[in-house]
């Protein structure tokens, strides 16, 4: 999954595509402008504190989100989550769903890879950190990690959760399959970022200094 994914962002660095017209994903269009903060309707399935929540975050990772030059940046998947990677035979991995493809840092597609593993990962000890030091040593084998990556994994988990809150307060007024499963998704994602804006703990899915 690493190997993967260090080669389609090196495709990106590498193969110009001067027709490329697709969104550009960072803090203006998934926070300023994002669905989650800009709609009333979605800010009632929020709350008053998740929406609160998630305005303290927009203010706390914003600066984080604006570092770096043009080198940690091109297209990207945009929703590379672990369902949209898929094993091939003989061991490759194959990756679906271009959907959300855009413009935007490559560690947005990362953290959403760490962020959908963490989910199942979590419950075993040491299983999420086995799996980031494997998928970071298959990404280092194609192409090296984006500068800072260490220090700007969380506030890229953050953005990733932004991505979904956004998702799922449009999706599901009009989709029953959203509907079933997304207040639940909404609530621990703002549980979640409750406690990073207090300061409880680091965010679900970042690396501490001493892990890989």
């Amino acid at each position: 999954m690493g190997c993967a994914t260090a080669h389609l962002h090196e495709h990106a660095a590498t193969v110009p595509l001067p027709e490329f017209d697709r969104p550009v994903w960072d803090a203006e269009t998934i926070l300023f402008k994002g669905h989650a903060l800009t709609d009333p309707s979605a800010q009632e399935q929020l709350g008053a504190e998740g929406t609160a929540a998630l305005r303290r975050v927009t203010e706390l990772i914003s600066p984080a989100l604006q570092e770096g030059g043009q080198d940690g940046r091109g297209r990207i998947h945009g929703d590379l989550h672990r369902e949209n990677m898929i094993a091939l035979p003989g061991g490759g991995v194959g990756v679906i769903d271009f959907d959300d493809c855009g413009e935007g840092h490559f560690l947005i597609d990362i953290a959403t890879v760490f962020s959908s593993v963490h989910r199942i990962a979590r419950k075993e000890p040491g299983a999420y950190e086995e799996f980031a030091g494997a998928f970071l040593a298959g990404y280092n084998q194609v192409r090296p990690l984006p500068a800072d990556f260490a220090r700007l994994l969380e506030p890229y988990l953050l953005l990733r959760d932004a991505f979904i809150l956004n998702f799922v307060t449009a999706a599901a007024p009009v989709n029953a399959v959203v509907a079933s499963w997304g207040p639940g998704r909404i609530a621990g994602i703002v549980a979640n970022m409750q406690a990073y804006v207090e300061g409880w703990c680091p965010y679900p899915g970042a690396l501490t200094c001493e892990q890989p």
